[in-house]
């Protein structure tokens, strides 16, 4: 019942945090079938949410066990946020290895139930933009099930979870999800070889999940892919609502991005990585950015007005709506130091942190007597977005107006420069 009752409150905590939440090819998803949605990990517990709120389906999902061990309170929030714990040596050593017997026939049941099971494939959870090796322990739950339901169609979907920068507020998030794997086509080979069968499905998974995520191959070009990723993302203007849309076309062309650096010769990288230099260093010269440069029509008069005139309700908003967010990110990153864990645990805190503001502020209003104490409070959150809907713009007019200050021959070299770095990744 909880995981009904908070639905709604963390669609609407998600929706505030990230600019644009892009779900693309849901539809390929089975109706009807008993579905494992396959996904990569980069960050501790966002990308489940985000699946949670905009599937229809309630989702159940597997989590890491050494967190449950012990701990009353988190035993409760696993079964009522249907989450079943699976227990790894390297968390918990060997004492608890055998509950895994009990987390395995909880997935065959709930495979069974058609329910969709939602696993983090490469087991761990890692801040960057790369596709890790894939755990066995998905293909071995497959097999099992169909062990013991004979007549089970399991389909593997693969997920790829992608972000611009889960750790920034208003970033992007994109997901993708790809063609379904039927796993009774591989169903002959286990009965000849298991872990044949174990290592082709765990490959064939890795490869459609390898086709869904931005992978940067080296780690010595992430700041290079980096920087090229921002030209695609400051392209893509978008409307401020709704939140989630089915458009994969960042996602299109930040994959394209980062496949092209990863095929390159280490000659063509260096040269590519000289202009890119050589770009961000004229525009820095020019005191002007490239969000900037992308954005120079949002210096017009129409929104030097609207700057202007949101200014002090935007405030407003931001004064009556700071106080539970900043304790939330406050304690976010005194309770998880990991880069990993912050925005999440920081988006869980704010979130409830804000639904006691509320109600204290209603029982404020309730024992001094004012009436309209309840209506003004649907008031507060309205301003509260509408400070994030100000400061997006405001961000895109300061930016535009820096570029604008610039005369006609700078912008024109600076985006001829820009040009030529896009054809040299198109």
């Amino acid at each position: 019942m909880l995981y009904s009752i908070t639905r709604p409150f963390a669609k609407i905590a998600l929706g505030i945090y990230f600019r644009k939440i892009y779900i693309s090819n849901r539809e390929a998803i089975p109706k009807d079938k008993p579905v494992i949605l396959a996904a990569n990990h980069p960050t501790a517990f966002i990308e489940p949410c985000i699946l949670a709120c905009w599937l229809d389906k309630p989702l159940s999902f597997i989590a890491r066990g050494d967190l449950y061990v012990n701990n009353k309170l988190l035993k409760k929030l696993y079964d009522w946020y249907h989450m079943t714990p699976i227990f790894r040596q390297e968390d918990t050593g060997y004492s608890n290895l055998k509950s895994n017997y009990e987390t395995f026939e909880k997935c065959y049941e709930t495979l069974s139930k058609q329910i969709p099971l939602m696993i983090l494939v490469e087991g761990r959870t890692l801040h960057e933009k790369r596709l890790r090796p894939i755990r066995k322990g998905t293909a071995r739950i497959v097999f099992g099930a169909q062990e013991k339901h004979s007549d089970l169609d399991i389909h593997i979907v693969p997920v790829g979870i992608n972000y611009t920068n889960p750790d920034d507020f208003r970033s992007v998030a994109m997901i993708e999800f790809g063609t379904p794997i039927r796993c009774a086509d591989y169903v002959e080979m286990f009965n000849e070889n298991q872990a044949k069968a174990v290592n082709q499905l765990t490959r064939d998974m890795g490869n459609q999940l390898l086709d869904k995520v931005i992978h940067i191959e080296q780690k010595s070009d992430e700041q290079l892919v980096e920087k090229l990723l921002k030209l695609a993302e400051n392209e893509k203007t978008g409307t401020f609502l709704p939140v989630a849309s089915t458009d994969n076309t960042l996602f299109i062309s930040q994959k394209n991005i980062a496949d092209k650096i990863n095929a390159m010769s280490e000659k063509e990288k260096n040269n590519l990585a000289t202009r890119t230099s050589k770009y961000y260093e004229k525009l820095k010269q020019n005191n002007v950015t490239d969000y900037g440069l992308m954005h120079r029509k949002y210096a017009s008069f129409k929104n030097t007005l609207f700057a202007a005139i949101g200014f002090i309700p935007a405030m407003l908003g931001w004064i009556l709506n700071i106080l539970p967010i900043f304790l939330g990110n406050n304690l976010a990153k005194r309770i998880a130091p990991s880069i990993e864990f912050r925005a999440a645990t920081a988006i869980v805190f704010s979130s409830f942190l804000y639904i006691f503001y509320g109600i204290a502020l209603y029982l404020a209003g309730y024992m001094l007597g004012f009436g309209w104490w309840t209506f003004s409070l649907v008031s507060i959150p309205i301003m509260g977005y509408f400070y994030v809907a100000y400061s997006g713009l405001v961000k895109k007019w300061t930016a535009g107006k820096e570029a604008k200050k610039c005369d006609k021959a700078t912008i024109e070299s600076l985006l001829s420069e820009r040009a030529a770095l896009k054809s040299m990744i198109s």
